[in-house]
């Protein structure tokens, strides 16, 4: 199998990017050859506004290099992680064009939402879901602030809504979980061409004790430090927590960081480790009593932190969102707490942290529920099941492949 991926970067790091990356080792490592076509972060184009809008529109350059890397890689199947905001989804009808299937994983909701994450003022938001003009994005300026672009992004939906591109040049897309493929069908996604494939990650590397069990027990928190991230909402729940001894350990950088900086100084049980690579992140996890998933928007599916903590048999406390916590609850492998409750995330940690003593069986169910939805095996049987899906389809017009 010959697959081209199409990305375009952000500016910080992020679970998507981190998916491109595990995804292509995963292929190579199964003999299957793999390109790449990514384009670097919105931020580092220095374009002018109307011209970045323009191309977050219809990137015509991206779409010509998109033609040109096909017809050099001659590629079985192209698949797009993220092409938004400027590569935009012209690239897909580029691919099409060449007779190549193509699909896209949804690590947000752009499709859908402007903003891509449901999310707007602090709260939940669907107002655009439905919708074919996204004029409610436009009018709260979701993309950044700005008009302008809001305007811009929510342009790009519509125009390749109205010109077929959603509908014909895009074959397959892959949700993360069931409540992101049946909001994309809400939003008028043929139910027919959306599948629902979860991300996976790597096998942990085996930690030694003193890298996880040193000191004291602790919770651990990692995430980018913003607000839909539920930061301040851990942040009053340790307020809340009159346990001397109830130690919580936050990784992550973001706007936020210097909340966490001023909270870590003000309370001793609080330390904040900034940035950590993988390794060191795992291995965090690994000696947590918890990890602690306190988001405030819907995810696209489960966080990697979530599974990164499964994979270690570390269990997890997540906010009561269905898309974050219904395999988990399912599995019986961590607990959840009211979204956005202060009081009710205090109650849950000071419960978990009681019964740290007797939590064996539960790290054994987390690892199962690792190895049965998450594993780099599982994660690599279901995505080449779904490019064979559309290479053993019907021969398209304009192919110039070879084998048709």
């Amino acid at each position: 199998m010959r697959v081209l991926q199409l990305h375009h970067e952000h500016a910080g790091p992020g679970g998507a990017m981190d998916v491109l990356v595990h995804e292509r080792a995963l292929l190579e490592a199964a003999g299957h050859e793999v390109d790449q076509y990514t384009m670097p972060p919105a931020e580092q184009s220095g374009l002018p506004a109307w011209r970045a809008g323009a191309k977050a529109v219809w990137n015509i350059e991206a779409s010509r290099d998109v033609t040109k890397r096909v017809r050099d890689f001659q590629p079985d199947v192209v698949h797009a992680h993220t092409p938004f905001p400027l590569m935009s989804p012209a690239v897909f009808r580029a691919a099409k064009g060449e007779g190549v299937p193509t699909l896209a994983t949804l690590h947000s909701f752009r499709y859908v939402c402007v903003e891509a994450t449901c999310f707007r003022d602090g709260h939940i938001c669907e107002d655009c879901v439905g919708r074919t003009v996204k004029w409610p994005a436009v009018r709260h300026r979701c993309y950044h602030g700005n008009a302008a672009a809001s305007g811009a992004l929510a342009l790009s939906l519509l125009v390749h809504r109205v010109a077929g591109t959603f509908d014909h040049s895009i074959d397959r897309y892959l949700a993360l979980t069931g409540f992101a493929r049946d909001l994309m069908v809400r939003d008028g996604f043929p139910a027919d061409k959306v599948g629902v494939k979860a991300n996976s990650v790597p096998e942990p590397a085996t930690f030694p004790a003193e890298e996880t069990t040193a000191g004291e027990p602790y919770l651990v928190f990692a995430a980018r430090l913003v607000a839909l991230k539920g930061v301040r909402t851990i942040l009053e729940a340790w307020r809340r927590l009159p346990d001397p001894t109830l130690r919580l350990v936050v990784a992550g950088d973001g706007e936020l960081a210097d909340d966490v900086r001023r909270a870590a100084d003000a309370d001793p049980r609080i330390e904040f480790r900034g940035w950590l690579d993988q390794h060191s992140l795992t291995g965090l996890m690994a000696g947590a009593v918890a990890t602690v998933v306190p988001s405030e928007w819907y995810e696209a599916g489960p966080p990697l932190t979530l599974i990164r903590s499964l994979s270690v048999g570390t269990p997890v406390i997540a906010s009561d969102l269905e898309n974050i916590c219904a395999d988990l609850v399912a599995d019986e492998a961590g607990t959840t707490f009211r979204t956005a409750d202060a009081v009710s995330l205090a109650e849950v940690v000071n419960r978990v942290w009681q019964g740290r003593r007797e939590a064996g069986p539960l790290r054994e169910r987390c690892r199962q529920s690792f190895e049965r939805r998450y594993s780099p095996q599982v994660g690599l049987e279901r995505l080449v099941a779904e490019y064979e899906r559309l290479v053993d389809g019907p021969p398209r017009r304009g192919s110039t492949r070879a084998d048709q």
